[in-house]
């Protein structure tokens, strides 16, 4: 029951802080979006995280890692914005039961992201042309300046705050593992103490029943003998010997003590075997957990990024002068999304992606992430490779045929964007709890944008990927495209390999 007990607190704790990141990552996802796209949406759904997370609003049911990229998507509707019932994250950490010192290391990570939220005010305010005005009020009016809040939300100052916020977290992971590691191994101690405590009685007890039996033996011949001799077959480990002999003198009364002694001390030890069990159980289960652990750490990140996690690395910045990175998108996903039920909707996510997946070991490629219904695959990374631009022109014609012939099936086929770009990027761990590899820079955008302004069921690449390619594929000419923020730039479509 303790055992369990310690895991529940532990598990309570992990989710407090797995809520602080998420609710820092919600928070910059949604700034950086507004600063980008100016949606009032993703203003509100920033003002709403706040809200939930000070105590202000209501916190949702299902209030986890997916639940704004289902409220994005329409799958959920927006969180109330009632106040009854309300708590705050900082309330909930002190009633958590975590020590004082963890319990700083929470609030320290808190405040860290509160400042966080000073500076995203501040670019999400130059996007309406609201600026500090000196006084920490944004009253002074002038024209809106996206740059401006695109480069606060993407500079060095942004990302080393951003890390700052998640070094206490690991700091209090940390301090939560130790304790209850220490609350488990004290358990065992008792356990432990208990069985000791049980063998030196029944020592103690035998040796007192040895002499009084040896007394009575000397005083009363005939009983004595079947008295020593079932003690003998009790010490010796046959805890089911009696003595049978009963009566109201001594003799009877010793005989009965005997038989409910080996009785009792039947239970005791039985008793001490089962905790001795039990706790060999809650070791094993917790190497198991940890087992599982390393293995989820593997499957969710780089193998070479793993291991150096293993070894002490946290953040893990590193830059990549050539990679190639690819996006795809389903065409008219969101309004398919609102025509068919959830459980269709994951279904076909969740084949289209799984062909992809396997593309990406067959290619040896790294799957960054999925966003809804868009997929990112990067070539180069975390290993540089001369060949990562083939690589990924590879997948994107499998990826593309796969695709037709999965949406050949469907009552109402589907149709898909794919873009490509080849350039540097800056990659690294994003999270503590949840970790997440991703890559940053501006091939990562234009691979974005090439996908966005490209035709259903093509692959539209830029001209830095045609010049990789072109003595091993075959392109179409795609004509000039409007990169947003780039101007205009060449493009093409990529058709096949050469024979």
């Amino acid at each position: 029951m303790k055992v369990e007990q310690a895991q529940e607190r532990r598990h309570e704790a992990y989710k407090l802080a797995d809520e602080l990141r998420q609710s820092s990552d919600d928070l910059t996802r949604f700034a950086r979006t507004y600063a980008v796209t100016g949606d009032a949406h993703y203003r509100d759904y920033y003002s709403k995280v706040l809200n939930i997370r000070n105590g202000t609003s209501v916190r949702p049911e299902g209030y986890d890692g997916v639940y704004w990229d289902l409220v994005i998507t329409r799958l959920l509707p927006e969180p109330p914005s009632n106040v009854d019932g309300a708590t705050s994250l900082e309330a909930r950490m002190v009633k958590a039961g975590i020590t004082v010192d963890e319990f700083r290391n929470l609030k320290e990570a808190q405040n860290r992201s509160d400042e966080l939220v000073q500076l995203e005010r501040v670019a999400m305010n130059a996007v309406d042309g609201h600026f500090d005005d000196g006084t920490g009020a944004f009253a002074r009016e002038g024209p809106p300046d996206r740059a401006m809040a695109t480069r606060i939300l993407h500079d060095e100052r942004y990302h080393a705050a951003k890390a700052n916020i998640m070094r206490p977290i690991g700091d209090f992971l940390s301090m939560v593992d130790r304790r209850n590691e220490a609350e488990l191994t004290n358990l065992n101690r008792y356990s432990s103490r208990i069985l000791l405590i049980i063998i030196c009685t029944s020592a103690f007890q035998f040796g007192l029943i040895s002499a009084i039996v040896w007394f009575l033996r000397v005083r009363f011949v005939r009983p004595s003998d079947v008295l020593m001799a079932t003690v003998q077959k009790i010490g010796a480990g046959n805890l089911e010997a009696r003595t049978n002999i009963y009566g109201k003198d001594e003799m009877g009364i010793l005989g009965i003590a005997i038989d409910q002694m080996a009785a009792h001390l039947t239970l005791a030890i039985g008793y001490a075997e089962q905790k001795t069990k039990d706790a060999q159980e809650k070791t094993r289960a917790l190497d198991e957990e940890r087992r599982i652990s390393e293995n989820l750490l593997f499957n969710v990140l780089p193998t070479s990024i793993a291991k150096r996690m293993q070894k002490g690395e946290s953040i893990i910045p590193e830059t990549f002068p050539e990679v190639t990175v690819l996006f795809a998108d389903i065409v008219g996903f969101t309004t398919l999304a609102s025509q068919i039920g959830p459980r269709e909707i994951v279904s076909i996510l969740n084949e289209v992606f799984g062909r992809f997946d396997k593309l990406v070991l067959e290619q040896k490629l790294e799957k960054i992430k999925t966003i809804g219904d868009c997929y990112m695959v990067a070539g180069g990374v975390p290993v540089s490779t001369p060949t990562h631009c083939q690589q990924v022109a590879q997948f994107a014609l499998a990826a593309l045929k796969s695709f037709e012939e999965y949406s050949a099936d469907l009552a109402k086929p589907l149709r898909i964007r794919i873009g490509m770009h080849t350039g540097t990027v800056v990659a690294g761990i994003v999270g503590t709890q949840r970790f997440s590899y991703d890559l940053w820079g501006d091939v990562v955008n234009l691979a974005s944008r090439y996908e966005r302004t490209g035709t259903p069921n093509r692959i539209h690449v830029s001209d830095s990927v045609r010049v990789r390619l072109q003595d091993d594929f075959i392109f179409e000419d795609a004509g000039e495209v409007d990169i947003k923020g780039r101007g205009t730039m060449r493009s093409w479509f990529l058709t096949d390999c050469r024979a």
